[in-house]
C-alpha cells in the first residue's frame, strides 16, 4: 500500500512539474504599440519597427485570457481606417494568421498617408467577431516606400516596398507588394503583373548591375534582387505589365541607407 501511495505521489509531482513548464510565458521580441482589454481578453498590438510609418508595416497581435493563458485559436482580423472628417477610407492589408513559432497573430497594413491635420488613423482588431479600436499614429518618412498610380486599364493601384530591417551594400532581397483599389474599403492583392525594374542613384547619376526582376510569389508579393553598390539615396524604377500590355511605364520608390 505504501509503495502504491509513493508511486502515485511521484506521478502527481511529475505531472505538476510538466504542467508548470507548459505555461511558461513566451518572450515577445517586438515593439509594443498598444494594449486593450475586452470581454476578459487582453489584446496587445505589436510592430516589427519602433514606430508605424507610411508604407508596409508588419503587425502582430497577442491574446491572453484574464488568467494569463495564451489564446492561439481565435479568428483575428484587421481593418485600418483613416478618418478625414468628410470621408473615411481604408488601405491595403494582409489579414493576420497565427504564427506558431512566434506565438503571435502575424499580418500587415500598408498605411497610405501619414497622420496629420487632414486625418487620423485607427486600427480595428476583431477577435472572434468582437472589435476593439486602436488609435495609431502614422509617421511620415523622407523615403517613399509606397506609391499610388492609375494604370492604362483605368484601375488605381498601390505598390509598396516590403523593407528589410536593414539594407546592405551588395545584393539584397527585394520584396514588393501590389494592391488594386476596388473601393475605398477594399484593396485586394494583385497577382497579375509582370515586373521589370532598375535601380538608380540620383545623386551620383548611376545604376547598378546584376539585379533580378521581381517575380510573383503570391498574395500580391513579387520577389527579386537589388544590388546596391554603395550606401546613399537609391530610386527603384518599376515597369508593370499585364498580359503583355504596359499598365504603368515607370513608377518609383525611394530608399536611403
Amino acid at each position: 500500500m505504501n509503495r502504491m501511495f509513493s508511486c502515485a505521489l511521484l506521478c502527481a509531482l511529475i505531472f505538476a512539474g510538466c504542467k508548470k513548464e507548459d505555461v511558461k510565458p513566451v518572450e515577445i521580441n517586438k515593439n509594443k504599440i498598444a494594449e486593450l482589454t475586452s470581454d476578459k481578453t487582453t489584446i496587445t498590438l505589436w510592430s516589427e519597427k519602433a514606430g508605424l510609418t507610411t508604407g508596409y508595416n508588419k503587425l502582430y497581435v497577442s491574446l491572453k485570457e484574464d488568467n494569463g493563458k495564451e489564446i492561439s485559436n481565435a479568428a483575428v482580423s484587421f481593418m485600418p481606417m483613416m478618418d478625414m472628417g468628410t470621408m473615411k477610407h481604408s488601405s491595403p492589408l494582409e489579414q493576420p494568421l497565427f504564427n506558431s513559432t512566434l506565438r503571435l497573430y502575424e499580418g500587415a497594413v500598408v498605411f497610405t498617408m501619414p497622420t496629420s491635420a487632414m486625418g487620423s488613423w485607427q486600427l480595428d482588431v476583431s477577435v472572434n467577431s468582437v472589435t476593439v479600436s486602436f488609435p495609431v499614429t502614422i509617421n511620415s518618412t523622407t523615403q517613399k516606400h509606397v506609391a499610388s498610380f492609375v494604370g492604362t486599364d483605368e484601375n488605381k493601384y498601390f505598390i509598396s516596398l516590403v523593407s528589410p530591417l536593414q539594407w546592405k551594400i551588395g545584393l539584397n532581397d527585394l520584396d514588393i507588394v501590389i494592391n488594386r483599389q476596388a473601393s475605398k474599403m477594399d484593396f485586394p492583392a494583385d497577382d497579375g503583373f509582370t515586373v521589370a525594374f532598375f535601380p538608380e542613384m540620383p545623386s551620383m547619376e548611376h545604376g547598378s548591375p546584376n539585379n533580378v526582376d521581381p517575380v510573383l510569389k503570391g498574395n500580391g508579393h513579387y520577389l527579386g534582387k537589388v544590388n546596391y553598390t554603395m550606401s546613399g539615396d537609391w530610386r527603384l524604377h518599376f515597369k508593370l505589365k499585364k498580359n503583355g500590355i504596359v499598365i504603368k511605364d515607370d513608377v518609383s520608390l525611394d530608399i536611403l541607407f
